[in-house]
Order: structure tokens, then sequence, then C-alpha cells
């Protein structure tokens, strides 16, 4: 008796003496690894919300760390079931998009979500909100006025406004199937945590349903904006992103591009000779299969004649500024050899003597024990390219910075899916950087459909290209344009030059006096399409028409070489601009031309 009384108080004590265990740390958890693809780009690797996507979102990605949720069907903090629809289905009018996960990824992905701020789900979580269907005693648009929503739905003048009621989507996350006044009529109920919003629940169930039913007619005509929004353009004026650099600050994976790359120094004596060189040709004796895929790539390219041409005028910081993408290492400024190799191996892997590469080596490659190796995860992220694909919010032209690739992914619908920019572009992790100059890859992008038609005297032609494969724009930056043109065959199948008609697919951009404009922007978002449409007055023996995509992929730069080809240049930069400019036309390819009949 004496033993078990002594067993129970030694339990006791160590109970009372031994801390609790530590809440799981988010990386620790299965679902870390779903979070690092799908929501790590906007809420960050410390769930604070400022992920390298985050300056380029349309509202602030939400600090996980806080605990705090606009969204929820309880009276405490949300629901399992709450964090669950949001993950599946977004918030409209916003950037978080809906993940196509199965149940159980979602549940991972929520354990991580709870992780970064534990304190926050202890204790109960409160009871399920209901508000049973009433008929409204009043009318909405009365109740609007007399609670005074207007004070601050549609006051711009607010340091934080509230969005668009008219305009923009109703943003609490929901099944579209179901009913948006149920979601409107829980937000008056709960009001939005962390925002001005406050809550309604004293008001009445019929006074919440006519004040829910009022906000829906009020969005019946609201849709997304493409535009970036006003809000991520002060952020931007206010921090001054860098340009050409990784926006977040991760202290593992910010040293790749997260700034300027210092130089490399002497190498240490513990590298074999091969290995203590920066030269790409150096980096193929170990990576033959590798460089193979880069030599003939743009990035090899990246410092061509257009780019000597252009940077010759400039200052030394402007020039500084170009070199971040197109020669990134200190050593190029100084060394002609490495200048030439442009964005190369050393470029994207080598810090500090150090190789920095995706997890899990390929078998293919023997280990080398005394060349030291970082796995970051960031190179099977589209962040990795994030600094020289797009840049900063202030750069908007039109409500789109000239650079804006990342972003169109990022509310495209293959980031939702977690397909990367590596999956289309180094597919097999191939270094070959394909895109719009390759016609292959282009051609996987579009779907062409055409047809001609006789009606009474007229032939009427229509072709529609559509964007079935892009994650982006299809083209996405203003440098390429395509052109679709359509025109009348004779009846030996020869074009009839005074039917031909075409229009640019691309965006229309130019400097002037006071800064860029846009002429136009023709360029097809993911799942849309172009349409052209002929129609000629003609006779019987007009039997076939031809649709002809033809690609320009450096459109924008012939027009810039052939204006300085014009001006007054030393001989140096015209011969520069002129082996440019042959280049640029030399690229021009047909993606696909197409006889159909008449019907």
């Amino acid at each position: 008796m004496r033993l078990a009384v002594l067993a129970l108080g030694l339990a006791v004590l160590a109970a009372w003496v031994m801390p609790p265990s530590p809440p799981p740390s988010p990386r620790d958890l299965p679902g870390w690894a779903l979070y690092d693809r799908y929501c790590l780009a906007c809420h960050g690797a410390s769930g604070d919300g400022r992920g390298p996507g985050a300056p380029f979102t349309r509202t602030s990605p939400r600090d996980l760390t806080a605990g705090i949720y606009k969204w929820r069907s309880t009276t405490e903090r949300p629901s399992d079931q709450d964090l669950r629809t949001l993950i599946r289905y977004g918030a409209p009018g916003t950037s978080m998009p809906g993940a196509a996960l199965s149940d159980g990824e979602i549940a991972d992905l929520i354990d991580v979500v709870k992780a970064f701020a534990p304190a926050a789900w202890t204790g109960p979580g409160g009871a399920a909100i209901t508000i049973a269907p009433a008929s409204p005693a009043k009318s909405g648009a009365e109740l609007w006025h007399d609670m005074g929503c207007t004070s601050c739905h549609g006051n711009a003048s607010l340091e934080a406004p509230p969005y668009d009621l008219a305009r923009e989507p109703l943003r609490r996350p929901r099944d579209p199937a179901s009913d948006p006044r149920e979601a409107v009529a829980l937000s008056i109920t709960t009001g939005l945590p962390g925002t001005a919003m406050p809550a309604y629940a004293s008001l009445s169930a019929e006074d919440r349903w006519a004040l829910a039913d009022y906000i829906v007619a009020l969005n019946a005509g609201a849709k997304p904006s493409r535009a970036m929004s006003a809000g991520a353009i002060r952020r931007d004026q206010a921090t001054r992103i860098p340009i050409g650099r990784w926006p977040a600050a991760d202290p593992y994976e910010s040293r790749i591009f997260g700034g300027d790359i210092a130089p490399m120094g002497a190498p240490p004596s513990t590298l074999a000779p091969a290995q203590a060189q920066l030269s790409a040709k150096q980096c193929a004796r170990c990576h033959a299969k590798q460089f193979r895929e880069w030599t003939p790539s743009l990035h090899a390219r990246a410092t061509s004649p257009g780019l000597a041409a252009q940077m010759a005028p400039l200052a030394a910081d402007a020039r500084a500024s170009c070199m971040r993408c197109h020669a990134p290492l200190a050593e190029q400024l100084t060394d002609d050899t490495l200048y030439a190799d442009g964005a190369s191996c050393a470029g994207c892997h080598v810090r500090n003597w150090t190789r920095h590469g995706p997890p899990r080596v390929a078998p293919s490659l023997l280990a080398s024990p005394s060349y030291p190796l970082v796995e970051l995860a960031i190179y099977e992220r589209s962040d990795l390219c994030i600094g020289c694909h797009q840049l900063p919010p202030r750069t908007a032209v039109a409500g789109k910075p000239l650079l804006d690739t990342y972003r169109e992914w990022l509310e495209g619908p293959y980031m939702p899916r977690g397909v990367q920019c590596q999956h289309c572009h180094m597919p097999n992790r191939e270094h070959t950087f394909l895109g719009i100059h390759d016609p292959d890859t282009f051609r996987q992008g579009y779907r062409l459909d055409a047809e001609a038609v006789r009606y009474e005297s007229k032939t009427i032609a229509t072709a529609r290209i559509t964007n079935v494969g892009a994650g982006h724009y299809l083209p996405t930056t203003p440098t390429p344009a395509a052109y679709l043109i359509l025109e009348l065959l004779d009846e030996h199948g020869a074009p009839i030059a005074s039917t031909r008609i075409s229009k640019r697919i691309g965006r229309d951009v130019y400097p002037d006096a006071g800064g860029w404009r846009e002429g136009s922007d023709t360029r097809i978002p993911p799942g849309e399409y172009l349409e052209l449409e002929g129609k000629w007055s003609t006779t019987a023996a007009t039997q076939r028409a031809r649709v002809t995509i033809e690609v320009h992929p450096d459109d924008y730069y012939e027009r810039l070489y052939e204006k300085r080809l014009r001006g007054k240049l030393t001989p140096e930069r015209r011969a520069l601009y002129e082996e440019a400019l042959a280049r640029g036309r030399a690229n021009h390819y047909i993606a696909e031309s197409r006889d159909i009949d008449v019907q």
C-alpha cells in the first residue's frame, strides 16, 4: 500500500514538475509540404502574411500568427468547417483562391494553420450561429441608411475603406451553389474581426435578412478586377520593393535572390579545381545534361547585343539594376567571360562557394562530399522567378506592372492546383526555360478554332484563339506579339491580298515624356479567347479561307531598335543594334496556318 501511494505521489510530482510539451512547429506537420506549395507564397514561411507574393495581392494576406480571422459561423473562433470552406472555395474578389485538394489534404493544411497560433485554438470554440430565414419588416435600403452603413461603405476618405459592394464580388468564402444571402447575414451577425466592421447580432433576424437582401441585390453586377489594387500600389510606394530581388524576408531562401549577390572571394581549398570556378563551362564537367539544355536558352543569351547597346549610355547604378537579372554575379561586372554567360548556373545556384538547389538531388548525379550543398524548397516554387519576371506594383501602367507574369500566375488557375512555373518551363527539371521563342511551347498554350461560311453574296470567316495552356496571359510580357490573320484564297490556292485582315495579340506599351503609356492590351487571360471575323463580298468561285498565327517574339524590341537606328549612334552601338534587330527578325515564325473550306 505504501509503495502504491509513493508511486502515485511521484507521478503527481512529475506531472507538476515537468512542463507541458511545446506545440508542434508548423514545419514538422504532415501538411507543411502542402503549405509550402499552396500557401507560403502569400502567407510566408513564418505565417505572418509577408510571403514573396504578398506585395502583389489585392488585399494583405492574413497574418496566421495573430489567430484572427474575418469569417466564422460560430460565436467565437472559426470552426474547422469555416477553415475548410475558406481553403476549398477561397475568397472571391481577393487573391485567395480555392485549392483543388482532397478532404485529407485540407485537414492537414488546417493543422498547419492552427500551429502558427496555437493559443488561439485552445478552449471552447463557441456555438454555431443559426439565422432562421424571416420575412423582413423594413426594407433593406432603409436599414442600410438607418444603421449608418453609408458612413463606411462608399467613404473613400477612410484610411482603409471597405471594398465596393457594388463593383467587387462578395468576399466571404462559400460554396458557389449556396445562397449568398446567408453568407451576408452571417457577416452582419459576426462582424469582421480585425477590421472596422462591427457585429450586429443585436439586430432582429428579420432586419439582418432585409439587409442581406439589399446587399446581394447591390452586388448583382459585381465582377472581379484584374487591375493591381490601389492598396497594393500604395503599400509599395511606401515600402519601395527593390526591382530584381526576391521580396520576402526568409533568412534561408532570401540568400538566393533577396539582394545583390556578394562577391564569392577566394574559393576554399577544400574544393577541387573544377568546383572552384564560376564559369558555366566548368559546371558542365559534372552537370553536362543541364549545360546542354541551358546553352541554347534565353538565359544563356541574357547579355545580348541589344542589352549591351541599351546599357552603354546608362549610369553605373542603372546598369547594375539591369545586371541583377541579366548577369547577377558580382564577378560578371569585371570578367568578360563570365559576363558572356548571362543568367548562368552559378547565378542561380552558388552563394559563398556553396551550392544551393532543390530537394531530392537527381540520382543520376554522383555525390560530391567536398562540395557543400544546401537544399531549398524555393527551387520548386514559382517565387524563385519573381525577381526577374515581376515588377513592383508602383510600376503599374493602366493598372498592371510592365512585367506582371508572377501576379498573373498567382491569380490564375494554375496556382490553386499547385502547378508552378517550373512545371511548364523546367519540366523534369530541364534547364531549357522554353517560352514564346519556342514554337512548340507556344502552340501548347492555345487552341485555334476557325470556320468560313457563305451567306447570300458574302463570305464570312471567323477565327478564335483560346488560352488553354498558359498559366498567365498569352503572351505574358509586352515584348512579344502574335498576329491572328484571316484571308481568302483564289482558285489556285493563293491568298487574295485585298482580303487580308489581322489582329495583334499583345500588350502595346511605350514610353513618353510623362512615363509609360499603354496603347492597347489584347492579351488572352487563361481560359479566355480572342476572336477575329472577316466579311467579304465574293462570288461562288471563292472556296477556301486561310487562318494564320504569326509570332514575333521580340516585337517590342524590334521597334525600339529600328527607332534607335534612325538616330545618331556611335559605330559600336550602331553595330550592336543592327545585330540585335537582325536576331529579332530571325526569330519570327508561323505557329500555325490552316486552310478551311467555305461552307
